[in-house]
């Protein structure tokens, strides 16, 4: 079941320059927290909130299952809209972008399988090491509004 939440937050980081073009894309990422612990993925030595990028035809709610299954094995069963956030960003490849991010509070299954996508794979981390370890602006930014909110 798809739950958009009450306590949808939208924040904008970054700058917007009219003379720029932004290369575009829309995702979804959740965070979900089980005993203080947060579930997180790995690939190619980064580590990342669950999630990924939104397909036309898919709702927010499909792209997270989705994305669950393939990184992590997991299977969403609930999701709140917590924020969406416009971030305006330059990659590491110099590539400047405007990601359009959607971030849920997500509820899984108890059983977890192997992620479906061989580079990927999940990682369990305390709520001290996330800030530390996560690198996107906006996946960094989601989870310090979320910890400022929670403790």
């Amino acid at each position: 079941m798809e739950s958009v939440g009450r306590l949808m937050k939208k924040v904008q980081i970054g700058v917007k320059y009219n003379k720029i073009n932004y290369v575009f894309r829309e995702t979804c990422f959740g965070i979900y927290e089980k005993n203080k612990q947060f579930y997180l993925t790995k690939k190619n030595n980064e580590i990342s909130l669950i999630g990924g990028g939104k397909e036309p035809e898919e709702s927010y709610f499909e792209c997270l299952k989705r994305e669950f299954l393939e990184e992590s094995g997991c299977l969403v069963r609930e999701a709140t809209h917590l924020y969406t956030i416009n971030c305006y960003w330059v990659t590491r490849d110099n590539i400047n972008m405007q990601s359009l991010v959607h971030i849920f509070l997500v509820e899984i299954d108890d059983k977890i399988m192997l992620p479906l996508e061989k580079e990927s794979e999940l990682v369990i981390m305390d709520k001290n090491k996330v800030l530390e370890k996560l690198e996107l602006p906006y996946q960094k930014k989601a989870m310090e509004m979320y910890l400022s909110e929670k403790w």
